[in-house]
């Protein structure tokens, strides 16, 4: 499904205070090269209820090829709402043909206010001394807890254990992310993602581009037949396999899949599990992209747990692998193409935290959980 329209906002969240309301405003342009008829559709994240939005203006309007239409969207809580923070995101699609031209554009938030709240007391100065100790207690405990669960050997999953993950069932189940126009690169590539698959047997997609047949082309981290594999397909299959160790059954592991020019390398937990001479890395797809299946959702399914995976457009480094695998890049690193952490927890949206694509993704059939 392509991402064939494009949706701004200058104002990524604001504040209600009271029963004020607030207002969004949206710009949509395209890139189909001919007229169009846009539907604009509001759809809350989270508990937001509808009602708490209202669009202005119809939300079918005419897009001319080079034009822009701009959305406003009036916000609005009920007086009995409690303070607290809600979002949500505006979603646009041909109106003629809805299936083949979609957009969803970035998570927008609103900060409930309400008036009247006590000042906060001065902050006794003798507490001053006693928080900085216990601070640095804490601070230590912490970085001794982190060396102990994260710097050990690896085996058996790498003992960072995702708080939030989509389950997929591995009979349909994945994540939609079109085909956004970032997302087409080749050459030097890192696919990263912390998995936990439940069936190793068969085709498994984690992420992957297409395939395509006319030209073809793949690009894929997934699980094969008992293995890990990163690679890319043009005809010839070009990319790297391991076998999956024994240890790894029902524990979280994290991958990363590079190439660097010269060869395909397969990262375990950070550190080097096997790699491939190769003069092809990244090729050209003319094809959707996936989670957990190939591009389009027809098949490979995958079967298991998928957290924080990552799309680069440059070979990452063991070293750099093995800093970010437990947290979020910043959302402008270089090289960072696309960022889905599958926190949400909740929707029907897999949000894109980097700044280069905004490849937003749309759930299809998979479940949120809770490790």
């Amino acid at each position: 499904m392509p991402r064939s329209f494009s949706i701004t906002t200058s104002t990524p969240s604001l504040q209600l205070h009271g029963a004020g309301p607030g207002e969004f405003t949206f710009t949509v342009s395209q890139a189909l090269g001919q007229p169009v008829r846009i539907r604009a559709v509001l759809e809350p994240e989270g508990p937001l209820q509808r009602g708490w939005l209202a669009l202005v203006g119809e939300p079918e309007r005419e897009l001319a090829p080079n034009g822009t239409q701009t959305f406003s969207v009036k916000v609005s809580a009920p007086p009995a709402v409690p303070e607290g923070s809600s979002s949500f995101h505006l979603v646009v699609v041909d109106a003629d043909n809805p299936d083949e031209a979609l957009a969803i554009g970035p998570s927008v938030a609103f900060q409930v206010r309400r008036p009247g709240v006590q000042a906060p007391k001065k902050f006794p100065l003798w507490i001053a001394p006693m928080a900085v100790s216990v601070l640095l207690m804490t601070v230590g405990a912490i970085n001794a807890d982190a060396v102990l669960r994260h710097d050990g050997p690896g085996t058996g999953g790498s003992g960072a254990m995702p708080t939030v993950a989509l389950s997929f069932n591995g009979q349909g189940s994945y994540v939609d992310l079109g085909d956004p126009p970032a997302l087409h690169f080749t050459g030097h590539v890192t696919i990263e993602a912390w998995v936990r698959p439940s069936n190793t047997g068969g085709f498994h997609n984690i992420l992957a581009h297409g395939s395509s047949q006319s030209p073809p082309g793949e690009l894929y981290l997934r699980v094969f037949a008992g293995h890990y594999q990163a690679g890319s397909w043009d005809g010839v299959d070009h990319g790297v396999s391991a076998p999956i160790p024994r240890e790894d059954s029902g524990e979280w592991v994290h991958l990363a899949g590079v190439y660097d020019g010269s060869h395909w390398r397969l990262y375990r937990n950070g550190k080097e599990l096997s790699s491939d001479p190769d003069p092809v890395g990244a090729v050209p797809v003319e094809g959707p992209w996936a989670i957990g299946a190939r591009g389009g959702g027809s098949e490979r399914f995958f079967e298991g747990d998928l957290a924080e995976l990552r799309l680069w457009k440059v070979a990452r480094t063991a070293e750099q692998i093995r800093e970010d695998m437990r947290k979020d890049p910043k959302d402008d690193a270089p090289g960072l193409v696309a960022s889905w952490p599958l926190s949400e927890g909740r929707g029907a949206i897999a949000g894109d935290r980097s700044r280069q694509s905004q490849a937003h993704g749309v759930l299809r059939g998979p479940t949120w959980s809770t490790p």
